[in-house]
């Protein structure tokens, strides 16, 4: 969900020469469609669905390799942004120091036009370090772009080192609940990490000292609004 529009990710890609057909059930639960001021999209059926053709038709081209203790941050130049959910696996990149020494990827996070690989261990400074992307054969799960231009694979690209000038954490400023979303806010001099949280991430709401919680059912993190969002199994 983003502003007013809702987007699906499908299981496979639509010919254009497919006839789709799209229908939302509401569910009975706390869980639907709606806005933020809690009100409820209604179900409908068998809306017809157009065919969009992507103007954009330019891979995304790999332009800088920059690490920062454990996180090795592939910066690419392409029209729009890089697609968030069908990302490549940890296992399509490969990572090695001098001497050919392995350092494994343990997540891969996408962002705008980055692509953060978090590594296993902190790299020196030391190190020289070499990164390399092998696109998968099959499936969906590779580096592209929004308009789904995949990105070429590439070997032994020099990863250059960035020294952390932002030290401060983020500390929390604010927290405000509508609904079942309860939304915290940060300060923080820059953005906070745009990788996905899992669960619960954590976060526990109570109502009062004692009281049952309240289930945190989901966090998702706007890095540029510095906010965390978290999906309450019920609404306040």
């Amino acid at each position: 969900v983003s502003g007013k529009t809702v987007t699906l990710t499908l299981s496979r890609t639509v010919a254009t020469a497919e006839t789709v057909t799209v229908s939302y059930t509401k569910p009975t639960g706390d869980n639907v469609v709606q806005d933020a001021a809690g009100n409820d999209a209604v179900s409908f059926s068998n809306q017809t669905v157009t065919h969009g053709t992507p103007s954009d038709t330019t891979a995304p081209v790999l332009n800088t390799a920059v690490v920062i203790g454990n996180q090795l941050v592939l910066s690419y130049i392409d029209e729009g942004n890089l697609d968030a959910t069908n990302t490549a696996a940890a296992s399509a990149f490969a990572v090695n120091s001098a001497g050919n020494a392995v350092i494994s990827v343990r997540r891969v996070a996408v962002s705008g036009k980055t692509v953060t690989l978090t590594l296993s261990r902190p790299v020196t400074s030391a190190e020289t370090l070499t990164v390399s992307y092998t696109k998968p054969t099959s499936g969906d799960n590779v580096v592209q772009d929004a308009a789904g231009n995949d990105a070429v694979s590439f070997s032994n690209q020099t990863v250059t080192h960035r020294t952390r000038s932002d030290t401060t954490a983020p500390e929390i400023n604010t927290a405000v609940v509508t609904g079942n979303q309860l939304v915290l806010t940060y300060t923080e001099a820059g953005t906070l990490d745009a990788a996905a949280l899992t669960g619960n991430a954590g976060f526990t709401v109570n109502t009062a000292a004692g009281a049952t919680a309240i289930t945190v059912s989901s966090a998702v993190v706007n890095a540029t609004a510095k906010t965390v969002t978290l999906t309450l199994s019920r609404a306040v």
